[in-house]
């Protein structure tokens, strides 16, 4: 009888034989043969050489092949040739040659192409390391796992077949029906969809056919669900939408439901509006183009020349979408300051129509212009090529202009309606109802005439450089021309009359800019240094 036939007769009849004799350390451990068509022995190595329907088993792993070479003495197998491992009715390695180390229970598979199957995902490899103990698979020479959801491929992976958690690392990314994902690093559940971030990360989140631009989000921290497509994402996160982009120090977006939440730091851009709104809590609501920012809250409204600067409590931007165009509306709520180069302006409610250029200021607002502050119930201003054109000054109105001499024009009445030429500079006023005014009259060399104190129903000023030029009244007036003797501090000002300019909104105090105060460099001290007569003293 053959060696190998006797081997395998020991086999069949359970006989300690050969390695598992030789290492009874081993035993319990032992990759045992179960088939192959032939077998050899080389007792002298503790080699055992397989060929044709190789079967092995150690536990609930079984390792199918064409040829083996299998060490009791090391416990190791070579496996060659339509390699299969598999453990247990889940898991399946395929390959073309492997390496399996018993008292490890760990194999190293290479081929063309490695596959593992845990019919959960499949990953397919050059070289795949596994262990049957911690049930994690890993490779470092380029791999990609497919899971019902999405394709990601990667440099480097780890795949735990058990938790169904991986991670992958370097050029890592993950294409679905409707993601785009690409990082350097990533954790992913095959399991709950969820990927995990450690690193930046850009995703590509697409729309549907009849939207023409994707949403794109970009992030170091976070996670980003493939089913539902919500993203929660911590660290300086963005989101870039087709009309507007959304940053915060965390962030919150859900693409089906369009809506945005971010906290800390938030910029908020209007691209078609050429606008930016920051602050401290943002919320985006796409679907209804609802926009709110809440905490030291900023509007940045960018024209040719100039910018506009308005800070409150709270501001609110609102789409008006309609058939053929998208327009804006702003609305500001508390404490609202406003600043332009040719406008300043402070109030506690306001609303800004971006389509027709209208400002319109509410609850105790003030406005200056130039040399000149106006008051009003409510205030209307009106831009046209982004400049100051009217004003509307409606219920209570008043309205003083500073002149080259520093005395004030003074003009009041139910309603006023102010006219600015190309240059932002008050034209003309049309005052309506119980109207008064004041005005100083001079001549050509400046020297003052007197005062004009006038009422009238309704009156025309026309202004120069702050200076009444020419008055014209509707009705009867009554008027007087005080000289400049007779003028005194009781009857050079309407009643109601407050200047104020300690009011006036400055640029850094609309972008809330804290003044530090340098200590000189070199302070000089006031205390008397003590002189020797003095110390003997």
């Amino acid at each position: 009888m053959k060696y190998w036939q006797i081997y395998i007769l020991g086999l069949l009849l359970g006989l300690p034989f050969l390695g598992a004799a030789q290492n009874p350390a081993l035993t319990g451990k032992i990759v045992d043969v179960d088939y192959s068509d032939t077998l050899w022995v080389d007792q002298t190595a503790g080699n055992t050489f397989l060929r044709g329907n190789v079967r092995m088993r150690q536990g609930n792993v079984v390792l199918l092949c064409n040829l083996a070479k299998k060490n009791d003495l090391i416990n190791v197998v070579e496996a060659y040739g339509n390699v299969r491992i598999i453990q247990g009715d889940s898991l399946t390695l395929t390959g073309d040659t492997a390496m399996y180390f018993g008292n490890t229970r760990q194999s190293k598979m290479l081929g063309r192409v490695v596959t593992l199957n845990d019919k959960t995902a499949t990953l397919k490899t050059r070289k795949l390391d596994y262990d049957m103990n911690t049930r994690i698979a890993s490779y470092n020479t380029g791999g990609t796992l497919v899971d019902k959801t999405s394709t990601l491929t990667s440099k480097e992976g780890y795949y735990n077949t058990l938790t169904k958690l991986s991670l992958f690392k370097k050029n890592v990314k993950m294409i679905s029906p409707e993601t785009d994902l690409f990082a350097d690093s990533l954790r992913y559940s095959t399991l709950s969809k969820d990927a995990y971030f450690i690193a930046p990360t850009k995703i590509i989140s697409k729309k549907k056919k009849s939207q023409a631009e994707n949403d794109t989000l970009f992030t170091s921290s976070g996670s980003y669900n493939l089913n539902t497509r919500i993203s929660n994402f911590r660290g300086r996160s963005t989101v870039r939408m087709p009309h507007n982009e959304l940053t915060g120090d965390s962030l919150f977006y859900d693409p089906i439901t369009q809506i945005g939440i971010a906290r800390g730091n938030v910029v908020m851009i209007a691209k078609k509006d050429s606008a930016i709104l920051t602050g401290q809590i943002g919320r985006y609501f796409g679907k209804t183009g609802i926009s709110r920012v809440y905490g030291e809250a900023l509007l940045r409204k960018f024209f040719s020349k100039d910018t506009l600067l308005l800070s409150a409590d709270t501001l609110i931007s609102q789409e008006i979408r309609g058939v053929k165009d998208t327009t804006r509306r702003l609305i500001a709520d508390r404490n609202v300051l406003v600043f332009r180069r040719d406008l300043q302006a402070k109030c506690d409610s306001l609303i800004y129509n971006m389509a027709d250029s209208l400002i319109s200021f509410f609850k105790k607002p003030i406005l200056w212009n130039g040399q000149n502050q106006s008051e009003a119930d409510t205030i209307l201003v009106r831009l046209v090529d982004n400049k100051m054109r009217t004003m509307y000054l409606k219920r209570r109105a008043f309205i003083i202009a500073r002149d080259t001499l520093m005395q004030f024009n003074q003009v009041k009445g139910r309603r006023i309606t102010a006219y600015f030429n190309a240059k932002s500079e008050l034209d003309h006023t049309l005052v309506e109802g119980n109207g008064e005014s004041i005005y100083f009259a001079k001549k050509d060399d400046n020297k003052p005439i007197g005062m004009n104190y006038v009422q009238s129903g309704r009156m025309r000023l026309h202004f120069k450089e702050g200076q009444v030029k020419r008055i014209a009244f509707l009705g009867t007036p009554d008027g007087v021309l005080h000289p400049p003797k007779e003028v005194t501090s009781e009857n050079r000002e309407l009643d109601g009359f407050n200047w104020r300019e300690k009011d006036r909104p400055t640029r850094d105090m609309v972008k809330r800019v804290k003044k530090t105060v340098t200590p000189p460099a070199n302070p000089v001290s006031t205390k008397k240094v003590p002189t020797t007569a003095s110390m003997k003293k």
